[in-house]
């Protein structure tokens, strides 16, 4: 014993006067020398008899430790989110961490649909992070992102465009050209200020960026920016693609709210109508004779006519129903199917669709309303 303790004493004496350096180089010795004394062990048993001699070291009646899988049935959709997020901002890769089969159904659904429709989901996902940022949403990042898909399918007039869901990449890449070139232009200096700095991209080449696109925008490897995308990456400091599936999945739309948003979309279909009748007229009126004073006669009265009032009768009927859906449930959560029982599912806060529907409605009277409407 005495030997034992002035071996130990020796020891500890030793590991004093060793330097880090000294002390990882003793143990990457000794796991070096741990790999020699396994190098012969065998670790596996082909015959009988071999068996026989590795059980007979065995103890009768020994116990072994159960071990069983960690079962994920009682973990919720949003505890193996933030498990998988936690490991994933530990390797880095918090805005890629891949979804689950179903997450990834609900994310396809949502990036097939219309570019605002998009922009809708994320806004109501991420209000309370983003809401500052809807203006610049709306009015720089959803307007390029049509014009780019416009470029992209050879289509000059607003009227005749119908929205997409997403670009090639390629188009993903003059998306950002053109933002990049919008916000260097003194004239939109409002939009470079500090107050929407979270939304102003960052430069890179063309070739980064592309790499870009490819390794971290699109989500579900189609080969496509879709608008959900541009805004998750955009917005990743507080956004992934993971956290909104959980977010998105548990919001819903209120009838009203719907109703709101067919009202204002049957205003387009009048708009475009009004714009596509307008074109027509001012093509006809740079024609000579007598057919190109007839044009320019029916121009002018233009905004007397029934596609001027039928677009006025869609405005009315659209700004009352967007105001009953904004002073019913603008902020507030709705359950489907009904606000008590089983039978529905409680879903998240409506701001983002009750600032959309308003924001847009202004900016269609700003442009065809009576008071600012065409001359």
């Amino acid at each position: 014993d005495r030997f034992a303790i002035a071996d130990t004493n020796c020891t500890h004496q030793i590991r004093a006067a060793m330097s880090a350096g000294d002390k990882k180089k003793l143990f990457e010795d000794i796991q070096k020398g741990d790999k020699k004394l396994n190098a012969g062990v065998q670790t596996s048993v082909n015959d009988g008899m071999g068996r026989a001699k590795l059980l007979g070291n065995i103890k009768k009646g020994t116990g072994l430790k159960k071990v069983t899988k960690p079962s994920e049935g009682g973990l919720s959709r949003a505890q193996k989110t933030q498990f998988l997020k936690s490991r994933a901002e530990a390797k880095g890769e918090s805005f890629i961490e891949k979804l689950d089969e179903e997450g990834l159904k609900f994310f396809n659904e949502v990036a097939a649909g219309k570019f605002s429709d998009q922009a809708i989901a994320f806004l109501n996902a991420y209000w309370g992070e983003v809401g500052s940022q809807a203006e610049f949403i709306y009015s720089v990042s959803w307007d390029i992102f049509k014009y780019a898909d416009m470029h992209a399918k050879g289509i000059n007039y607003v009227h005749k465009y119908k929205q997409g869901s997403a670009l090639e990449f390629d188009i993903g890449l003059y998306f950002y050209e053109r933002l990049c070139k919008f916000l260097g232009e003194s004239k939109n200096s409002e939009w470079k200020s500090e107050k929407y700095a979270p939304s102003q991209p960052k430069l890179m080449t063309a070739i980064v960026r592309k790499k870009e696109l490819r390794d971290k925008v699109d989500v579900n490897f189609d080969g496509h920016v879709s608008m959900i995308e541009y805004l998750l990456y955009q917005y990743r400091e507080f956004a992934n693609p993971a956290d909104f599936v959980t977010r998105a999945m548990t919001t819903d739309e209120h009838p009203e709210i719907k109703k709101a948003r067919l009202a204002l979309e049957e205003v387009n279909k009048r708009i475009a109508a009004y714009e596509a009748e307008k074109q027509r007229l001012t093509d006809e009126s740079k024609k000579p004779g007598v057919k190109g004073l007839t044009a320019k006669n029916l121009l002018a009265q233009l905004n007397a006519g029934p596609l001027w009032e039928r677009l006025q009768k869609a405005l009315i009927t659209a700004e009352a129903a967007v105001r009953i859906a904004t002073k019913k449930y603008g902020g507030k959560g709705y359950v489907a199917g009904g606000s008590s029982g089983g039978s529905g599912r409680a879903i998240g806060s409506n701001d983002g669709s009750i600032w959309w529907l308003n924001r847009d409605l202004a900016e269609k009277k700003k442009k065809y309303g009576r008071k600012g409407g065409k001359k």
